[in-house]
């Protein structure tokens, strides 16, 4: 047996040939996904201070998770105003009356509203404490634009103790910021600011017509995004107003990366065009 064939023998069946090495690729970006973040995405700031600008309500990024913004984002926005008046005593009357809630700023949207009186009216919501049960839903039964002007019905036999109105009003103004805290220095890079006026009279559900982000974001875990508010009229983050906040947004998850990583992949992202 020549050399070779002794060889051969002794290694067995001809070995695969190995595949010529290949040049390392960059990791592939990750996958994103539409998101929205929403009014119930959001947690209660600061309390409501007569125009001075406070935090209204701010949302914590979750972790391993990056969200981009980008410019031209779609956003809803509808903030309630609060407004009160003094208790209706009704319990030894034999008719109802009238108890009007002065709100102002009050103004009408294009949003489709019921005929009056109703208890369920997108831009005015009623509620009254009429034992010991708690604040209540009441119809509404007018409203005046004008006037400024909202008018509820007391039962004859009813004590309403408490009288709350929650309504879209025209009086204030709102920015979104993203919040990022590092080496003890707190940055606020704002991505949409206006006026309560000018977002609540546009029809929103209109392509051409509603409000869109003007700067885009970014938020990794450890930033928040704040919702700002100045306003004349008291504005406070309860369930009751049912505020309506939502903007459009692109989620990338990522199980284990850091912070650094998140964001960086989420620039590329954005700069490829989102």
């Amino acid at each position: 047996m020549g050399i070779v064939n002794m060889i051969k023998a002794r290694l067995g069946p001809k070995a695969a040939k190995a595949p010529p090495a290949q040049a390392q690729k960059a990791p592939p970006l990750p996958k994103f996904q539409r998101a929205l973040i929403d009014t119930k995405d959001f947690e209660a700031g600061e309390p409501w201070r007569a125009g001075d600008e406070v935090t209204l309500a701010v949302w914590n990024v979750p972790e391993d998770t990056a969200f981009i913004i980008p410019r031209g984002a779609n956003l809803k926005f509808y903030l309630y105003t609060k407004a009160t008046r003094p208790p209706v005593d009704n319990s030894g009357g034999s008719t109802a009356v009238n108890a009007v809630v002065n709100t102002p700023g009050l103004v009408e949207t294009k949003m489709k509203k019921p005929a009056l009186p109703s208890a369920r009216h997108p831009e005015v919501r009623a509620y009254a404490k009429k034992g010991s049960s708690g604040l209540e839903p009441v119809p509404v039964q007018a409203i005046d634009y004008a006037a400024g002007t909202v008018t509820l019905s007391v039962p004859a036999g009813e004590n309403w103790q408490e009288i709350v109105v929650y309504y879209v009003s025209a009086q204030g103004e709102f920015r979104f910021v993203v919040l990022r805290e590092g080496g003890g220095v707190k940055t606020e890079v704002p991505i949409y600011n206006n006026s309560f006026g000018a977002v609540h009279t546009l029809n929103q559900h209109d392509a051409e017509e509603r409000p869109t982000i003007a700067n885009p974001g970014i938020l990794v875990e450890g930033y928040r995004l704040a919702l700002k508010v100045r306003s004349p009229n008291a504005i406070e983050w309860t369930d009751l107003a049912r505020h309506f906040v939502q903007l459009d947004a692109v989620a990338i998850h990522i199980p284990g990366a850091d912070k650094a990583e998140l964001q960086r992949r989420a620039e590329l992202l954005l700069r490829g065009g989102l």
